[in-house]
């Protein structure tokens, strides 16, 4: 979008009065973390586990617990989300678990980067972060145990909801996928549950990277189901009326818009359909009266 500029107070003064501001007012863009995507609950049990905590079970009987995302190994996770709107991601919620972490979180070291595709594919590349450098900014018990299809007693593999904070990812609105690494002080894993109901798990597009290649992450390494992994995406939705990107609505972004508008820019599109209308005049007033998310 073009950058602010300069113009007369008296045409300042009659913009603001259509919009019912006063010279010096604004609308300020909300600043508070908000839930941009995520896979899925966590637990299709909630409760069935016989501290009452959430139960879930590796399923079907007899497949691996979890999926490994081990980076001392190499191994990395990735699984799709997608924006509906361009945003700026704050911080990535994954899920891990190390069997034997009875007396509290044992993972220490958690990597984090977005792709633009499916990791692997042509034409996908890196866009943020980096899954080698640890981001872990928490580690809180997710109230949820890992269980082997049928047992509702085991205590041995506590799940941890791992932050990575503080990201400042500036994305546009559409599908990416995130790429994870997991590290602990105890032998095996860190390892992922996976989505899932009582019988089955969740067919997914979840990925496992393992010695520098690719390959769909199952509950077996070799037959079993490709399965979908929890993830939680959270930041501040793109506030679609701020034209200028500072963060306000002011008539800056009135004028910032005029200009796009009367040059024909292709951001001066606000309804999308390809062409730059009176529609989108329209479309752009009733954003800026609506205020930010």
């Amino acid at each position: 979008m073009p950058q602010k500029t300069s113009y007369r107070r008296g045409r300042s003064a009659a913009v603001l009065a259509m919009f019912g501001l006063s010279a010096f007012g604004l609308l300020p863009c909300a600043a508070a973390q908000d839930l941009l995507a995520e896979s899925g609950p966590l637990s299709a049990m909630p409760g069935m586990h016989e501290t009452g905590a959430d139960l879930i079970w590796a399923v079907p009987e007899g497949a691996s617990a979890g999926v490994s995302g081990y980076a001392t190994l190499n191994f990395r996770l990735a699984m799709p989300f997608t924006l509906s709107t361009s945003a700026t991601v704050d911080s990535v919620v994954v899920f891990g678990y190390q069997q034997g972490a009875i007396a509290g979180p044992t993972i220490d070291f958690l990597g984090v980067e977005v792709w633009n595709g499916r990791p692997g594919s042509p034409g996908s590349t890196k866009v943020a972060g980096d899954a080698a450098v640890d981001g872990l900014t928490s580690s809180e018990f997710a109230n949820a145990y890992v269980a082997l299809s049928g047992v509702t007693f085991a205590n041995d593999r506590p799940v941890y909801a791992l932050t990575a904070g503080n990201l400042g990812w500036s994305l546009q609105a559409g599908e990416y996928w995130l790429v994870w690494s997991m590290d602990g002080v105890l032998d095996g894993g860190p390892y992922s549950p996976y989505l899932g109901d009582d019988t089955r798990p969740v067919i997914g597009d979840a990925m496992q990277q393992f010695l520098g290649a690719w390959r769909p992450a199952r509950t077996s390494t070799d037959s079993g189901t490709q399965v979908a992994l929890p993830l939680q995406v959270y930041g501040q939705a793109s506030c679609g009326a701020d034209c200028d990107g500072d963060g306000s609505l002011t008539i800056f972004d009135y004028l910032c818009f005029q200009n796009a508008f009367n040059a024909g820019d292709p951001d001066a599109d606000c309804d999308g359909d390809g062409e730059v209308t009176a529609a989108d005049f329209a479309c752009f007033q009733s954003r800026f009266m609506s205020g930010c998310p």
